[in-house]
């Protein structure tokens, strides 16, 4: 099941992970903060199409490997079809990340908005320790929903008003009990790290900010790669029913159910009957953690935690 879901979601993926960076800040990253001056191997954890092998591979010293592993054979596929003339030392693997077991040790282990998806973080992360070589790194890259979700200002549409971000604050802390995903994994992932042995840790921000404006050349292609998510289609009245039952199994009260649809229609409405003069402005904050794999010493406070 959870194959054929990521498969079907390839083109969301080629849309919208065109607008998650600037490139100058991963530059600074590999050069400034992660000092990568000598050729490294890579293994991505839930590659998908291979995006971050894609973003890394010009900015690292020449050499350098990317191994990506993904459940989605189709993503698999696009990644492979990426690379195949690009002259870089790409190899894929295919596989579930919970049964993953890492028979190889490489230089970083990498993974972009994954374990927000993953009902035990805390388990891929150990596997990540696992398959770099002492001293080698872990990076996570993670987003903050909360933080997000507060982050999106649409010129004409007064947003802030509808008060969407206690329900939705609400939708995913019921939905962490209920089938154990955190979508506010990237603010706990430094705590996470610590916890499962990793030192020298540190966490950053990703710098990207998107504007969207009819000014812009490319206007056209980053408004619809911001509305290929949960703006991608208009919501009829007729899937009321189906929208409101469906947030009512996931927690909320009747009164909450039927706001959370009414503001969600709006905002859709508002992108698609504007959509050829309309600006906004909008942060992923996306966190990006990062430590290393040298001796360390439980912190007393986990000496007792399982």
């Amino acid at each position: 099941m959870e194959t054929n879901i990521w498969n079907t979601a390839l083109e969301y993926l080629e849309k919208s992970r065109k607008t998650w960076w600037n490139n100058d800040y991963m530059e600074f990253l590999v050069e400034k903060v992660w000092k990568i001056t000598e050729p490294v191997s890579i293994i991505d954890f839930g590659c998908g199409i291979g995006f971050l092998g894609e973003l890394l591979l010009p900015l690292l010293p020449h050499g350098s490997t990317y191994t990506g592993i993904d459940i989605a054979d189709k993503l698999l596929e696009q990644a492979k079809e990426a690379f195949q003339d690009t002259g870089y030392k790409t190899y894929f693997i295919q596989s579930d990340l919970n049964e993953y077991i890492p028979k190889e040790r490489y230089d970083i282990a990498i993974c972009q908005t994954v374990l927000q998806h993953i009902p035990d973080p805390i388990k891929i992360l150990e596997k990540m320790k696992d398959s770099v070589k002492p001293d080698g790194m872990v990076i996570c890259m993670e987003l903050s929903r909360d933080v997000s979700g507060a982050s999106l200002y649409i010129d004409g549409l007064d947003y802030s008003k509808m008060n969407l971000l206690g329900i939705e604050q609400k939708l995913r802390r019921n939905d962490l009990d209920r089938i154990g995903k955190d979508f506010e994994v990237g603010l706990k992932l430094p705590v996470y790290m610590e916890k499962v042995g990793l030192k020298n840790i540190n966490t950053r921000v990703n710098d990207f900010i998107q504007y969207i404006t009819p000014l812009n050349s490319d206007y056209r292609e980053q408004l619809e790669a911001f509305m290929s998510g949960s703006y991608s289609k208009r919501m009829s009245t007729e899937e009321r029913k189906k929208f409101v039952s469906n947030l009512i199994n996931r927690g909320l009260t009747q009164q909450e159910a039927e706001h959370e649809f009414e503001s969600m229609k709006k905002i859709m409405d508002y992108l698609h009957d504007n959509k050829e003069n309309i600006s906004l402005v909008w942060s992923n904050c996306m966190f990006i953690s990062y430590g290393y794999n040298t001796e360390f010493k439980l912190s007393p406070k986990y000496k007792n935690k399982k």
